[in-house]
C-alpha cells in the first residue's frame, strides 16, 4: 500500500492577500504613478596606485599666477618736496630752541650751551647750585642792565643786590644780554664784567650762588642770583 504524500501549499505572492492586495489597483484609479527606485551613485574610480603628492603652497601659487601680466603705472611721479634747512647761524639756533622751552618741547639743557655761566661762594653755596640751575627758586626782583655802560651797570647792580638782601635771602634775575648789540664787537661785555664783580668783596658777602637762566626765562642772556643778607 502506497502511503500517501501531502501536496506542499504555493505561497501566494506577495501583496495577493495581504494588507497591501489593493494597492496597485487604489493607485491607478487615484491618477498616481510610483516613481522610481533611486539608483546609488556609482563608486569612485580606484586612485591609481603611486600617484603623486599634493602640491606644495610654491607650487600651486605659480601654477595660479600662469599667464598674469604685470600692470603698468601710467601716472607722472611728483618729486618730493625737500625740507628746508635749519639755520645755522647761532642767533637763529639759540631762537629756536627758546621757542622750544616756551611751548613745552625743549630737551636741550641750557648747561649745554657754550655760553653757560654758573658760580657759588664758600662750600655750602655749591648745594643751592642744581635747584638754581633748574628755576625751583621764585624769583623776587629783576635788573634790566640793557642800554647801560659798564659803569652804570656797575652801580645799578651794587644798588640792587644791596637792597634786595638787606632784610632776607630771596632769589632775583639779572638781565645782562649776550653782547649782540655791542659795538665792540658782539662782546658780551656786560656779561664777563658781572662774573668779575660778584667775585669782590663788596658783592661776595650777599652771594650763595648764581646760573645762567633757563631756556625759557632768558637763557645765556640773564642769570639766577641766589643772596643772602650780610
Amino acid at each position: 500500500m502506497k502511503r500517501k504524500v501531502p501536496e506542499k501549499r504555493r505561497t501566494p505572492p506577495v501583496g495577493a492577500d495581504g494588507p497591501f492586495r489593493n494597492l496597485e489597483r487604489a493607485v491607478q484609479e487615484a491618477g498616481l504613478r510610483l516613481g522610481k527606485k533611486a539608483e546609488p551613485p556609482p563608486p569612485e574610480p580606484a586612485k591609481a596606485s603611486g600617484s603623486s603628492s599634493p602640491l606644495d603652497d610654491e607650487t600651486a601659487f605659480l601654477q595660479a599666477v600662469e599667464g598674469v601680466s604685470r600692470a603698468e603705472w601710467h601716472s607722472d611721479v611728483v618729486p618730493a618736496r625737500r625740507p628746508p634747512l635749519p639755520p645755522k647761524d647761532q642767533d637763529s639756533e639759540d631762537r629756536r630752541l627758546m621757542e622750544a622751552a616756551v611751548h613745552g618741547a625743549a630737551d636741550f639743557p641750557v648747561e649745554s650751551h657754550p655760553e653757560y655761566i654758573e658760580g657759588w661762594v664758600g662750600v655750602a653755596g655749591r648745594q643751592y647750585l642744581p635747584r638754581l640751575r633748574d628755576g625751583l627758586y621764585a624769583i623776587q626782583g629783576q635788573l634790566d642792565l640793557h642800554g647801560l655802560a659798564r659803569a652804570e651797570a656797575r652801580a645799578a647792580v651794587d644798588a640792587f643786590v644791596a637792597a634786595m638782601s638787606r632784610f632776607k635771602p630771596c632769589c632775583v634775575k639779572i638781565i645782562h644780554g649776550r653782547g649782540i648789540n655791542s659795538p665792540a664787537g658782539r662782546e658780551a661785555v656786560l656779561k664777563e664784567s658781572l662774573r668779575q664783580w660778584l667775585a669782590t668783596r663788596k658783592l661776595a658777602r650777599h652771594v650763595v650762588a648764581y646760573a645762567s637762566a633757563p631756556l625759557k626765562d632768558g637763557g645765556v642772556g640773564a642769570i639766577y642770583l641766589l643772596l643772602r643778607p650780610a
